[in-house]
């Protein structure tokens, strides 16, 4: 092989090292903004948690949540925006005329929204949802025929984890409605049968012990905002006299609290020798044609 040659392609060698070692800093300052972006986002999450709680009020939770999904969404955009304009960079120093690929990235998001409403739909939707504070990480919603807590969520999707471990993964642009369980405060609903045969008052003189007693309790005390509201006998059914009442509690409560409740109510039920009411069936035969009994069920 010629010197001459040997030469040219050394140079070239030197050429692209010089070029890779300044794409390199490039990405290495992206490597290097990521770690601070995200070390930001933690410290200011910290800074936030201890100012909310130093200022504590009935809308803790409710700031906890908005702040929580807010930082991590700007996380995500600057993260986004560090490695394109790295990228970028770093092509141009191995002479890659980017503004081509710009403007054909113009023209290609252009043709993919008419292509692709849909997605379009899916974050102009996850904006809203996002920035007007209607779906927050760890509410628990119901959207459609799944429900659960929000354990992600972005532009394009939210991520509903269920009770029995199950993720839903649902497109924003496909929500028309929900129901948003804990959204400043929830309510544990009560249908507690009575028995006919005594009355109804008794049932509501339990429940409001029992609400007394858990207000009275330090565990369950801070969870409950408000005494018991009971609205009365709300219908009759096979089991007996229905009482609805309901308890005010503090977000996403509703349901340890509603447990405590009626397993609190049972005990004292049974102590004070209040008949919590059941369907009662009974079974009886009669005779058939042919010889066969045929049976008949009888409430």
């Amino acid at each position: 092989m010629p010197a001459a040659l040997i030469a040219t392609q050394m140079r070239k060698m030197e050429v692209w090292a010089e070029r890779a070692a300044e794409a390199s800093v490039y990405l290495g300052g992206a490597v290097v903004l990521s770690l601070f972006v995200v070390w930001g986002a933690r410290r200011f999450a910290a800074y936030s948690a201890n100012l909310i709680q130093e200022r504590g009020g009935p809308d803790q939770i409710e700031m906890e949540k908005q702040t929580a999904t807010i930082i991590t969404l700007v996380r995500r955009i600057l993260l986004a925006l560090i490695w394109t304009l790295a990228v970028i960079l770093a092509l141009e120093k191995f002479k890659f005329d980017v503004k081509p690929l710009l403007a054909g990235a113009g023209v290609a998001t252009i043709a993919i929204g008419f292509a692709a409403q849909s997605i379009l739909k899916d974050w102009i939707n996850g904006f809203f949802l996002i920035t007007e504070g209607q779906i927050r990480i760890n509410d628990v919603l119901k959207i459609g025929e799944f429900s659960g807590a929000v354990e992600k969520i972005s532009l394009r999707t939210v991520s509903l984890r269920s009770f029995d471990g199950v993720l839903h993964v649902i497109s924003n642009g496909t929500i028309t409605a929900f129901s948003n369980m804990t959204m400043a405060f929830s309510y544990a609903v009560f249908d507690v049968p009575a028995d006919y045969a005594q009355d109804a008052d008794l049932m509501m003189d339990l429940m409001r012990r029992v609400d007394k007693s858990m207000r009275e309790d330090a565990e369950f005390s801070p969870l409950i905002l408000d005494p018991i509201e009971i609205v009365g006998v709300d219908r009759f059914t096979e089991q007996g006299a229905m009482v609805k009442a309901r308890l005010k509690t503090q977000p996403s409560r509703q349901w340890p609290v509603g447990r405590e409740f009626n397993r609190r109510l049972k005990a004292l039920a049974d102590a004070e020798g209040v008949v919590i009411a059941t369907a009662k069936r009974s079974l009886s035969l009669t005779p058939g044609t042919g010889g066969a009994d045929a049976g008949g069920a009888h409430e």
